[in-house]
């Protein structure tokens, strides 16, 4: 009669009691163990984040994504996510990452800090989910985004002209372009970082990077100014990179009540 000590199964790295599946199962290992061993996570011990040196929006998987700085909770969320972003590229797996706002500020001084992420793993169905702590270090890096990159060139794609607005109005339709631009950049711009405000003889050009930003702003103008606007576009240089003319785009809108 076989004993019932001699059914019994041992885990081969710690020595914990086991089922006879288990031990077929996980090949005489117990689950944590197996976990341990099996586990197939790779996971990086240095990411780089590319920052925008004038405006300090962060690049996630390839697009520019503003940091909102007059907010410490979106500046910290932003970073936090853009980490780990960069991490999740490198592995099939969803991780955490901890981030204080003292951590997200020293990232956009510039300085190499190392965070604390927590990731999950499912090595095999049957078994618990794997949860880990790691410690990363997060390397900034400083580029150029593309509407710092046009403001600093002056690579203007239109132009807004305002032409007979008396003092009153023209500071009323500065503060609906600041705020226009402040909420479609995420904080990250505004009537000075974001455009340029430029007096002329009969009114005020507003040189803007982008022709969709100038269209939003002539139709906030015109929806509550009383105006007339008509586009025109000229050619300026050709555009390599799309090889065909670079255009620009000049919008005139002229008070009607002046």
């Amino acid at each position: 009669m076989t004993s019932s000590n001699s059914l019994r199964r041992f885990c081969a790295k710690c020595g914990a009691e086991i089922s006879l599946s288990e031990a077929s199962g996980f090949g005489n290992l117990c689950p944590t163990c197996y976990a341990n061993v099996h586990g197939v996570a790779v996971l990086p011990q240095e990411v780089s984040l590319t920052l925008c040196r004038k405006c300090f929006s962060v690049k996630v998987r390839g697009r520019w994504l503003p940091v909102d700085l007059s907010s410490e909770g979106a500046a910290v969320e932003r970073i936090r996510h853009a980490i780990e972003s960069e991490v999740e590229r490198s592995c099939d797996l969803k991780v955490f990452v901890a981030l204080t706002p003292q951590e997200a500020y020293q990232i956009l001084s510039g300085k190499q800090v190392a965070v604390t992420m927590t990731f999950s793993e499912e090595v095999r169905p049957l078994l618990k989910v794997r949860e880990a702590l790691r410690t990363l270090s997060v390397r900034p890096q400083f580029s150029i985004c593309l509407t710092c990159l046009k403001m600093v060139g002056k690579k203007f794609e239109a132009t807004i002209q305002l032409r007979d607005f008396d003092d009153e109005k023209l500071k009323r339709i500065k503060f609906l372009v600041n705020k226009l631009i402040v909420e479609r950049s995420g904080g990250s711009h505004n009537v000075q970082t974001g455009a340029v405000w430029e007096e002329v003889d009969g009114g005020v050009d507003i040189k803007l990077p982008s022709i969709d930003l100038a269209r939003k702003i002539a139709g906030l103008i015109k929806k509550n100014f009383k105006v007339q606007m008509k586009e025109s576009f000229k050619d300026s240089g050709w555009d390599r990179s799309r090889g065909k003319p670079f255009r620009k785009l000049t919008i005139l809108l002229r008070s009607r009540n002046a």
